[in-house]
């Protein structure tokens, strides 16, 4: 029997078993098949620019498996500075390209607290010889490394406004040179950066056809999960590879972004499920494809039982908890009722369907029957995942199953981050915004007749009141919604187009996934939605901004109050004179 020496790397990526040696960068560099799978990121012929204008101290920070160490191989790589594959703790290295000496540090957690001073110290002295240095810590040991240095070679700053020079370059993320104490440094913070535009790149080289050479050649190819997951996803790689980026995506958005480890460890792990080729070889299970295929993989499922060892990988982890497969999807009549699996990619059809048949023969036709077999529920979730991942979706019909998956806005977000939109396209977004603000600010949707403001009255929440204090009002000719690309100074591919809400009087306030499906929320008339609470804070940051700027200004001697009737808002004006009330 082959064995294909690259599909135990790919087990070895990782942290669904404790065999994961290579699950951690500084363990894949010097790997052989590191080179093959390993995507350059343009931030690192960024960083060589910087180094080739002027001396630099570089620090490459943020959290675990955010791809530091990965950065500054490649960056050490492309100046041919690297003796094979392998990088030291740290080391002083000569760049005939730039001319220059550079000094590195691969990562500041390998080394004792006295290590981490001195080599600081190291690399912003160098800078002053004409030199440059590339810096890699996690957050807490360069916080902690700062304080050492200031401690050890006192420069009169103190530890707070060190620590606060620190947080405000990570946070701001400019890609500019920054102060921290009284040194100079080009901090770039990695956990700000987009990891999900790496996807595509990195599934297209985890398949490259070189690597399943020897998995073609083997006898066992016709009985193996992970090459038929290798000629599925290859079949249907548009497909897969778009339903693999929006799901990152929808992550990212909401809070939740993804390491690049933790991307790797799920993309890895859906294609082998841990299995060797010794595994295959010895296992007779006539149901393995089914079991062990990418589409159950991915989901952290061994056919339609869950993995309790594939939930420690944190992106399924996650997709379990959003419970996709239990989302009725459009095919759901076709397939298990008229038992019509056309609409699969014809590989995951030959699996899938003659699974579903021997099964459903123990069943009556009865729909409560089936309803009740934990079984059959769980067979038909195995189903919508290979519907998910593996149908013959067009842009229409995938643009649908992400709206019915995610959020019935995710596509037009996608769309809004991707193309210019046109100027009708802008008037839909901006109208059915002015409906949402209606609603949220006076309780009750708003009619046709209202189009042209916005009432701002006093109104208790989760209560629509048909008599309301009036504070103000909003001209609706005054509110723009303006579509405005953004760039990113280290990586042209990061650039999107970002939706921006703006009024007269207000600052412009950017129009998130998340405040996008809140305001389609409300317009379906969501009585109460339960918020992010980033979200939270903005949106009520909106709301008391927009009731400072637009209320009623000055003294009011008249009293206006907003009246709900069935013919629509009535404005009715009270003054209040010698102890009587006059209506007007």
């Amino acid at each position: 029997m082959t064995v294909n020496n690259y599909i135990k790397y790919l087990n070895s990526l990782n942290n669904a078993n404790s065999s994961n040696e290579n699950a951690i960068a500084e363990s894949q560099i010097s790997n052989p098949y590191y080179e093959k799978i390993r995507v350059d990121r343009n931030i690192g012929q960024y960083i060589i620019q910087k180094i080739k204008q002027s001396p630099n101290v570089v620090i490459l920070t943020g959290h675990a498996g955010d791809g530091k160490t990965s950065l500054l191989y490649q960056i050490l790589k492309s100046l041919d500075v690297l003796t094979g594959n392998s990088i030291s703790k740290f080391q002083e290295v000569y760049s005939k390209q730039l001319n220059t000496t550079i000094f590195y540090v691969k990562d500041m957690s390998e080394l004792n607290k006295e290590e981490q001073v001195n080599v600081l110290k190291r690399a912003l002295d160098i800078k002053n010889q004409g030199g440059s240095s590339i810096l890699v810590s996690n957050t807490g040991p360069l916080l902690e490394a700062f304080k050492g240095l200031e401690q050890t070679y006192p420069t009169g700053v103190s530890i707070t406004e060190i620590e606060m020079n620190l947080l405000k370059l990570m946070d701001e993320n400019k890609g500019d040179i920054g102060k921290v104490g009284k040194h100079d440094v080009l901090l770039i913070n990695m956990a700000r950066i987009d990891n999900v535009i790496v996807v595509p790149r990195l599934i297209r080289n985890l398949l490259a056809e070189e690597l399943w050479i020897e998995c073609s050649k083997c006898e066992s190819k016709q009985k193996c999960p992970i090459y038929h997951n290798y000629l599925s996803v290859k079949e249907n790689y548009a497909n897969v590879e778009k339903f693999i980026s929006s799901y990152y995506r929808w992550l990212y958005e909401t809070d939740r972004r993804l390491t690049i480890r933790q991307i790797l460890s799920q993309i890895s792990y859906s294609i082998t499920g841990n299995l060797t080729c010794d595994d295959i070889k010895n296992k007779s299970n006539r149901n393995i494809l089914f079991n062990y295929h990418f589409f159950n993989l991915f989901f952290g499922y061994g056919g339609v039982t869950k993995n309790k060892d594939a939930l420690q990988i944190r992106a399924i982890q996650e997709l379990q908890n959003l419970q996709l497969d239990s989302k009725e999807l459009p095919n759901d009549y076709s397939i298990f009722v008229r038992e019509d699996f056309s609409f699969l990619t014809r590989t995951v059809r030959e699996i899938i369907q003659p699974i579903w048949s021997h099964k459903m023969r123990g069943y009556t036709t009865l729909s409560s029957d089936l309803l009740k077999s934990e079984e059959a529920r769980e067979l038909r979730k195995a189903v919508r995942r290979a519907q998910i991942l593996f149908g013959n979706h067009d842009e229409d019909s995938m643009s649908n199953m992400l709206n019915r998956l995610f959020s019935p806005v995710f596509s037009e977000y996608l769309k809004i981050r991707s193309k210019q939109l046109s100027l009708p396209e802008i008037r839909e977004i901006k109208n059915k915004i002015v409906k949402a603000l209606y609603t949220m600010f006076v309780g009750f949707p708003m009619n046709n007749s209202d189009e042209e403001v916005i009432y701002l009255p006093v109104n208790r929440k989760e209560m629509a009141q048909p008599v309301q204090l009036l504070l103000g009002k909003i001209e609706t000719s005054s509110i723009y919604v303006k579509q405005n690309y953004i760039t990113s100074v280290y990586d042209q591919e990061e650039g999107y187009y970002r939706l921006e809400l703006r009024f007269e009087n207000v600052d412009k306030f950017p129009i998130s996934l998340m405040l996008l499906d809140y305001f389609n929320k409300v317009i379906k008339g969501a009585v109460s939605t339960k918020l992010n609470p980033s979200l939270s804070h903005g949106v009520d940051k909106l709301k008391s901004k927009l009731y400072q700027e637009y209320r009623f200004k000055g003294h009011q001697p008249e009293s206006k109050i907003l009246v709900h009737t069935v013919k629509g808002p009535k404005i009715i004006t009270l003054e209040i004179y010698d102890k009587e009330i006059y209506v007007k």
